[in-house]
């Protein structure tokens, strides 16, 4: 049942940070030449799908640590243990303090835009986006601070207990979760924006038309 849920979850975080990239890259090129608020949006949305991709890559690396490193014997059950530890918290850390600025920036526009329309579609977007941000507040309340206890902490016993490289080894896999989350949504954004681009289009017909 764990499992299923586990899968589930990350298959509705991958599709919710898919669709984020799209949202954003059907209007990228177009928030560039606008700028001001428009831009920000974009950016903050961009951002949400990054950290969106980051955490299912970190999520099912930790996954695949729990099972290899035991069977392969290269860390012990107490370094399995502790890397397993510094890749959820240092992941965790940077997924929260990205998403948390850019859900503010999103809420607010949720809620100008239902100030403006006063529609169930746009109440419905912003009483959801009111949610989320509290929940991500919360959570970050709750668990930065014992979670950056933990990582000052497993750094400096680090040198005394010999877990150095596994300090160093957490850091790269979530450096790696990172980028993988970075090109991911960037790749997914440039293909929509390439798609959607109505100067692109708009250039395309006025060829033509000569």
């Amino acid at each position: 049942m764990t499992i299923l849920f586990t899968g589930i979850l990350l298959v509705v975080n991958f599709g919710i940070s898919w669709w984020n990239a799209v949202s954003v890259g059907r209007i990228w090129s177009e928030a560039k030449q606008i700028g001001g608020g428009t831009r920000v949006l974009t950016i903050a949305g961009y951002v949400m799908a990054i950290a969106g991709f980051t955490m299912v890559y970190s999520f099912l690396i930790m996954i695949v640590l729990s099972y290899v490193g035991p069977n392969f014997g290269w860390l012990s059950p107490d370094q399995s243990r502790l890397l397993l530890q510094l890749v959820s918290d240092i992941s965790y850390l940077f997924i929260i303090l990205a998403i948390i600025p850019s859900g503010i920036i999103i809420w607010i526009h949720s809620l100008i835009s239902f100030w403006k329309h006063k529609s169930l579609k746009s109440g419905g977007i912003a009483a959801w986006n009111t949610y989320a941000n509290a929940r991500n507040v919360i959570s970050a309340a709750r668990n930065v601070p014992s979670a950056f206890g933990r990582i000052i902490s497993s750094v400096k016993n680090s040198k005394t207990k010999g877990n150095g490289a596994v300090v160093l080894l957490a850091i790269v896999i979530v450096l790696l979760a990172i980028l993988g989350g970075y090109f991911t949504a960037s790749a997914i954004m440039k293909r929509a924006d390439k798609k959607y681009d109505l100067f692109l289009q708009v250039a395309a017909e006025a060829k033509l038309a000569t």
